[in-house]
């Protein structure tokens, strides 16, 4: 069994695995005590699925135990996340949210042949999510009648999870992947932009500047979206209630989790 003192230099720290240097040109994203082997080896997986498609996604080289500990071998993305570029100078904001939209919209021309379906995947969420009795049942059948489709879906798709190498911009964390419909994952990333928060691990000054810049970021992201792909873009609204109570599935602050149930409750009065 591989070893932890083993590993090379741990690069980064995050909410589900640790990031480590591997073999040249390689890292390993080691998960925390406890995931399921089989649930690594579904982003592996995805993250092969999402790269043959042709997005700009890591290499995957393999699927090992560190002490109990499964983790990925992925090619090695060095640079700063756009997250990360936004903190150091938020002057570039609208810059780095058009290019954060190009590459959104290019993903959403790939094919999602060989993911799971978005339907079923934002289904299996909200059921085991908190969203109260009286806005489930709405909740899901508005899933039901939003229109499906075949596209590449990341699930995730936000600045902290672009690299943005010397070689171009990389898409990590593929985990939540699926085949569906653009306006979807394109309402999901709308709704973290506007309300999730910076982990706590990010730099206080990090934090700040993000803050500072958070709606002229949204909305230079959403006007070049929408120039783009404007017929994704005009059935946006109709996603907000299902990706925001798949969100609250999620495990995150629980300041974000009673804003997005507000914001569930204002939507559906409005039907």
């Amino acid at each position: 069994m591989i070893q932890l003192n083993s590993l090379g230099p741990r690069l980064a720290t995050g909410g589900t695995a640790e990031l480590y240097a591997w073999e040249p040109g390689r890292v390993l994203k080691l998960y925390w005590q406890g995931a399921a082997l089989d649930a690594v080896e579904r982003e592996a997986e995805r993250t092969r699925i999402a790269r043959a498609a042709g997005a700009p996604a890591p290499a995957v080289f393999d699927v090992v135990l560190v002490e109990d500990r499964p983790g990925v071998v992925f090619e090695r993305s060095d640079g700063p996340s756009m997250l990360q570029a936004i903190g150091e100078d938020p002057a570039r904001a609208e810059a780095v949210a058009q290019q954060l939209a190009g590459l959104h919209a290019a993903l959403h021309e790939r094919s999602g042949a060989g993911l799971p379906p978005q339907r079923e995947h934002l289904i299996r969420r909200i059921n085991l999510g908190p969203l109260p009795a009286r806005n489930k049942s709405p909740v899901l059948a508005a899933v039901r009648g939003l229109a499906q489709g075949a596209a590449l879906c990341h699930g995730d798709f936000h600045p902290g999870n672009v690299i943005m190498t010397t070689a171009g911009p990389r898409v990590i964390d593929w985990f939540d992947a699926t085949a569906g419909n653009p306006a979807g994952d394109f309402a999901r990333t709308c709704l973290m932009l506007q309300y999730s928060r910076l982990p706590g691990t990010a730099e206080a000054a990090a934090r700040q500047a993000v803050e500072t810049v958070r709606q002229r970021f949204l909305d230079a992201y959403v006007e070049h979206y929408r120039a783009l792909r404007p017929a994704t873009a005009a059935v946006l609204v109709e996603w907000f209630p299902a990706v925001a109570a798949a969100r609250i599935a999620e495990p995150i602050p629980a300041q974000e989790r009673t804003t997005l149930l507000r914001v569930i409750d204002s939507l559906l009065a409005q039907d």
